[in-house]
This record gives structure tokens, sequence and C-alpha cells, in this order.
């Protein structure tokens, strides 16, 4: 067995404070904002042999997995030598189990999984335990077993960073909070870090909450039908509209256009700058869009898996409890990307979106990159 077990043998660790809360909620606080950074290594490890690494994602149909995930992941493992085992459980947890034991019967030295269902994929890691295969959860954190590292931003920074923008527009009235699929950590956090910048102004009266819903799937037409209630229920009475994702963001904008409401009227926020999403920001019809970095995520999630199937040791941030180990976390950027920062973004980021298509309908403000 080459990874008998998971336990963190030589951690170095910063002054870190752990709390876990709810299920489907935990977190890590860095009593020190200045201290070190944590050095992991397991002791007992031995080096894999394979030379294969396996990067199992929810779905790979979205915009970012086809663009960003998997050619980054796949660039820094294969130039360290690596080949990828690239698999899509297509939003099915039970699929991504089985595609799970496939991977570990054909051997690999490491596996980085973004699970489908943060609970359901707690089975998979303690697969992988067994096998002597270290595994990292990735963008999403797998709750309730204990594995190597969770690689990925912090989800609430997401969902903090788009209300506090929001609210500087629409600083009180009706807000109404779109996440995305109950089961993953990277929807139910993101939704908590809204509820930490919003509940202390719904506490005084200046903000009500008056749709606080979860996306099967991350799916368009449910997003718009909730939007399409929220609306109707408050007759046409909402501020903002926080949503966690471009893909249903569409679905809110079809519905304030039903609605006969002027575009733009409402602030509507959305994750991973989509060309949809970045075209309509631009035009003045959706207020921004979180950006998760997943290039640096897929990176970083490579160079941590090389870590693991060479028993070398990385380099993280802090720790966080999801229920059964502190598990240490490879933090990678997320932040807001509005109109005021599009043009920026664009120029940086040529590999995600051509400035051509984004301005394609304003190319009067089309910056020169």
């Amino acid at each position: 067995m080459r990874f008998p077990f998971v336990a963190r043998a030589s951690v170095v660790v910063a002054s870190v404070a752990l709390v876990i809360g709810p299920a489907g909620s935990v977190s890590a606080q860095d009593a020190s904002p200045g201290a070190s950074p944590i050095s992991v290594s397991d002791a007992d490890c031995v080096p894999g042999v394979t030379k294969r690494l396996a990067f199992m994602l929810k779905q790979q149909t979205a915009f970012r997995y086809l663009n960003a995930d998997i050619p980054f992941f796949k660039a820094t493992a294969e130039a360290a030598g690596y080949e990828v085992l690239v698999q899509s459980a297509e939003n099915d947890a039970q699929a991504q189990v089985s595609q799970a034991e496939n991977v570990i019967t054909q051997g690999v030295d490491a596996i980085v999984i973004q699970p489908v269902d943060f609970n359901v994929a707690g089975q998979i890691a303690e697969m992988a335990t067994a096998a002597g295969i270290p595994l990292a959860s990735y963008d999403d954190m797998i709750l309730g077993a204990d594995h190597a590292a969770f690689i990925g931003r912090d989800p609430r920074e997401g969902g903090r960073s788009a209300a506090r923008a929001v609210l500087a527009e629409a600083p009180t009235g009706n807000y109404a909070l779109i996440g995305g699929d109950p089961g993953q950590t990277g929807s139910t956090q993101f939704q908590e870090g809204y509820h930490e910048v919003l509940d202390p102004l719904v506490a005084t009266g200046e903000v009500a909450i008056v749709l606080d819903y979860f996306t099967p799937g991350w799916k368009t037409e449910p997003a718009q039908a909730a939007a399409e209630n929220a609306l109707t229920a408050n007759a046409n009475d909402i501020a903002a509209f926080l949503v966690t994702y471009d893909g249903m963001s569409v679905g809110v904008l079809n519905a304030i256009e039903q609605a006969g409401l002027e575009p733009g009227s409402i602030p509507i926020t959305g994750q991973d700058v989509e060309l949809p999403a970045a075209q309509a920001i631009v035009e003045g019809r959706m207020f921004g869009s979180v950006w998760p970095a997943p290039d640096e995520m897929a990176k970083r999630g490579a160079e941590v898996a090389i870590a693991l199937a060479t028993c070398q040791p990385f380099e993280v941030s802090r720790t966080i409890d999801n229920g059964a180990a502190a598990i240490p976390f490879a933090e990678t950027p997320i932040y807001l990307v509005s109109e005021a920062e599009m043009a920026d973004f664009v120029c940086r980021n040529t590999w995600w979106h051509n400035v051509d298509d984004v301005y394609l309908n304003v190319p009067d403000e089309k910056p020169s990159c």
C-alpha cells in the first residue's frame, strides 16, 4: 500500500482556529493574518509508480471546464511527465462513484476530484484511502471523510465580494438569492458569504431577503422560474439578484425582460465570467460576475497532485475542519469582475475570451489591449 493513511505526519501550523457548523457548513479562520504558510507532508508516503493522475470533474460541458480546468491541469501535469485521466460525471453522484472505482482499479498515483455531492463523495475518499491512493478534493470540498487536501477558492469570499459590491449600488430593499446545487459546498458556502454581508442589514430592516433558493444541477430554467416567482410575489420590487453562476444569471435576465423591466435596472451577479455574462456586463444589463480563477485553480490542483504522488511537501495557508479532519487548504483567488474591471480582465485573460467577442455589441467601448 503506497499511501497507507492520509494523516499529515509533518504539518507546521501557524496559528489557525478551526470551526465547524451545520451540515454543509465548514470554515477556518487564520488567527494571525501574517502567519507563515503550513507545510504539509506524510512521512509514511511511498511514491507512486504509474505516472498517471486522475482528474475527476462533476461535469465538463460548461465553458470553464473545457477552456480552463482541463487544459491548465493537463498542461501542468504533462510538463512534469504525468498522464492525466479526465473523468466527467455529468452531475451524477453515483456515476462519479463508479468512475472512481474504475480509476482506482486502473491505478493512479493521485486523484483530484470535484465532487458532484460533497457527502456522497466521502465514499470515494474512503475508497482511495483504502487503496493507498492520495486524494484531494477540488473546487468543492468533500465533507465527513479525511483526505489529503482541498484545492480551490473560498466560496464565502465570492459571495461576500458580490454582496458588498451590489450593496454599494442598492443599499436597501428586497434581495433575491439564487444559489447553485445544494449538494455542493461551492454553492452552499457562496450563499453563506451573501448572508454574512446581508444579515446585519436584515436585522436593521434595511434589507429583506425575499428569495433564498438553491438550483438543482445549476440549471438555467429553474433559476429563471425562481426569479419569475420572486418578481411576481413582490410586484417587481426586487433591489438585486445575487446569483451564483452565469448560466443561471441568463435565466434571471430573461425573467426581468419578460416582466417588462428595463435591462440593467436591477443589479444581477453571476460567477465564471462566461461570454454571455461578460457581454451583458459591458452592455449594462448585468452588474458583474465573480471570477473563481479556474486557470490558477487547475494549475494548483496539478501541482498538489504531483506533490502527493511524489511524497513531496506542499504549502497551504490554513486548514479546514470538514467534520472528519483538519484538511489542508490550498487556496486560490476569487473576486468580482464588474464593468469597471472588465477591460483589464479581458486584456489579461485573452485565453478566456476574445476582446472583440466581449465588446461585440458595444465596439466603441472596446479597450486596446
